[in-house]
C-alpha cells in the first residue's frame, strides 16, 4: 500500500516503510500459472506458488537524510526502491512518501527510438508529471549538461550507450523532486562524465532534499552518505552507521573457509586450516590496507610426513588471477635460488606455520588463498604433482578505511618506511622566506 504525503500529513521528503513484504508468482509454466494467477484473485488456493523478494522490511527516513543501500546481488535492493517509488505495489505492509519522488532505476526507460533527444527529454518529463512550460525551462541546462551538443536533436537510436546514459542522467537530475532514489546510476558512461556525474550528485546531496542510493561501488556509498541499510535475502539486517553497515556487508561478502576433496595417494588423513588474524590475535575477514596481520596456517596428520614443501598461494576472487605466493623461504627465492630445499619436517600430529605480515599492502577486492602441502622437491623445479591442494582454504576482502580512498582501485600500495624533503633555497632570497 502506497500512501502519499498529503492523505498521512507526512512531512515533504519523508519515507516510511513499515512491513513491507513483497511476493512475486513462480510460473513453472507460464501459460498454466497465470491462468491460475488470474483465477486465484477469487480462489486463493489456486494461486501458484510465490517467492518472497522483501521480507517485513521497515524503517524510516527523515527529509535531507541520504541513505545507501547494500547487499548481495538478488539481496532485493531494487524491489526496495520500486516499491518506495511506487511502481511496485507491496504485497503486505505500508508506504508513505512525502512529496514529489524522482526515481532513476534504468537508463532512457520509457525513451523513444525515433524521438530525438530534445523531444524524448520533453516526453521524459512528461512521465515524471512536469508541466510542459517546466520542461522546455530546463532542456537548456540538461543540455548543457549531457553535452550532447547537436545530437540532441537526432534520433534516440543512433546514440551511443554512453550518449543514452548521459541523456538518462541529465534529466533525472534534473527534475525538481524533494526525494532523489539512484539505482546503480554510475554504472556506465565514461571517467570524466562520472565524475562529473558524481560531482552533481553531491550538489543533490547538499541541497538538502532526501536520498536513496543503491551501489556496489563502497566507495560512493561512503562518501554520499549518512547512514546505510543492509538487506540479506530480503530482510534488513542493519540499519546505522555507514561504515557499520559497509564492514557487515563487507563481511558477508567474505564467505566462511572451503575445502576440496583433492587428494594424492601420498597424503591421505592430511587436514589443514587457515587463519587470518589482526595484531591482537582476532580472526579477519575482511582487512584494511596497511593492517598488521598474520597468517596461520595449521597441519594436522595422522602419520609422520617428513620433510615437506609447503606454500600458500593468493588469487584475486574476481578475475582468479594469481596474487602472491607464500613459502617458508621465498624471500630468498626472490633473490637467488638456496642451497636448501624450501621445507620443513612435519611429524604426527599438529604443525603450525605463521606468517606475520607488518603491513597488509593487497588492494581492495576479494581474495582467496590455497595450501598446498606435498612432498619436499627441489627449488628450482617444484614438482606439484604429489601433494594435495586445499583450494579457497580462506577467502577474504581488502578495503580501505578510509572513506575517500574506498573504491579507488585495486593496486597493491607500495610500503613506505620514511619520507624525506629538502628545499634548495632559491638565489637571493633567505630560507624560509614565501611569497
Amino acid at each position: 500500500m502506497l500512501m502519499r504525503g498529503k492523505q498521512t500529513t507526512i512531512p515533504s521528503g519523508a519515507i516510511q516503510v513499515q512491513d513491507v513484504v513483497l511476493e512475486y508468482p513462480v510460473y513453472r509454466s507460464v501459460v498454466r500459472d497465470r491462468f491460475r494467477a488470474l483465477l486465484g484473485v477469487v480462489m486463493p488456493s489456486l494461486m501458484p506458488p510465490v517467492r518472497r523478494v522483501l521480507d517485513r522490511v521497515s524503517f524510516a527516513i527523515k527529509p535531507g537524510e541520504v541513505v545507501g543501500i547494500v547487499g548481495r546481488n538478488g539481496a532485493g535492493k531494487t524491489s526496495l526502491l520500486k516499491v518506495v517509488s511506487g511502481l511496485v505495489s507491496p504485497t503486505d505492509g505500508m508506504v508513505r512518501v512525502g512529496g514529489r519522488i524522482m526515481a532513476l532505476l534504468a537508463m532512457g526507460i520509457g525513451f523513444r527510438p525515433m524521438y530525438t533527444g530534445r523531444e524524448n527529454l520533453m516526453l521524459g518529463g512528461l512521465l515524471l508529471g512536469l508541466e510542459t512550460r517546466v520542461i522546455a525551462n530546463l532542456i537548456s541546462d540538461i543540455a548543457q549538461f549531457s553535452e550532447l551538443g547537436d545530437a540532441l536533436d537526432q534520433p534516440y537510436f543512433t546514440y551511443s550507450s554512453g550518449m543514452r546514459s548521459r541523456l538518462a542522467f541529465s534529466l533525472a537530475t534534473s527534475i525538481p523532486a524533494d526525494i532523489v532514489i539512484l539505482d546503480e546510476t554510475l554504472a556506465v558512461g565514461d571517467l570524466r562524465f562520472v565524475a562529473k556525474c558524481y560531482q552533481r550528485l553531491k550538489e543533490i546531496r547538499d541541497s538538502g532534499k532526501t536520498v536513496l542510493f543503491v551501489s556496489h561501488n563502497l566507495g560512493e556509498v561512503a562518501r554520499l552518505t549518512s547512514r546505510v541499510l543492509v538487506l540479506e535475502s530480503g530482510r534488513l539486517t542493519l540499519d546505522g552507521d555507514v561504515f557499520e553497515g559497509l564492514k557487515k556487508y563487507e563481511e558477508s561478502l567474505a564467505e566462511e573457509s572451503l575445502t576440496a576433496p583433492i587428494i594424492s595417494p601420498e597424503l591421505k588423513d592430511v587436514d589443514v586450516s587457515l587463519v587470518v588474524r589482526n595484531g591482537q590475535g582476532q580472526p579477519l575477514k575482511v582487512i584494511e590496507l596497511g593492517q598488521r596481520v598474520s597468517i596461520e596456517l595449521t597441519i594436522v596428520v595422522q602419520q609422520d610426513l617428513g620433510e615437506s614443501f609447503v606454500f600458500l598461494r593468493m588469487m584475486s576472487m574476481e578475475n582468479n588471477q594469481l596474487y602472491a605466493y607464500l613459502s617458508l623461504k621465498r624471500w630468498e627465492t626472490l633473490r637467488e635460488i638456496p642451497e636448501e630445499r624450501d621445507s620443513l619436517h612435519i611429524a604426527a600430529g599438529e604443525t603450525t606455520i605463521t606468517w606475520t605480515l607488518p603491513y597488509w599492502i593487497c588492494g581492495e577486492g576479494s581474495y582467496f588463498i590455497d595450501a598446498y602441502v606435498g612432498p619436499a622437491c627441489a627449488p628450482d623445479a617444484p614438482d606439484l604433482s604429489r601433494g594435495r591442494f586445499w583450494r579457497h582454504a580462506v577467502r577474504l576482502r581488502s578495503v580501505y578505511s578510509n572513506a575517500y580512498l574506498k573504491g579507488a582501485c585495486g593496486l597493491a600500495e607500495m610500503p613506505v618506511e620514511s619520507v624525506t624533503m629538502k628545499t634548495v633555497t632559491a638565489p637571493g632570497r633567505r630560507s624560509g622566506d614565501s611569497r
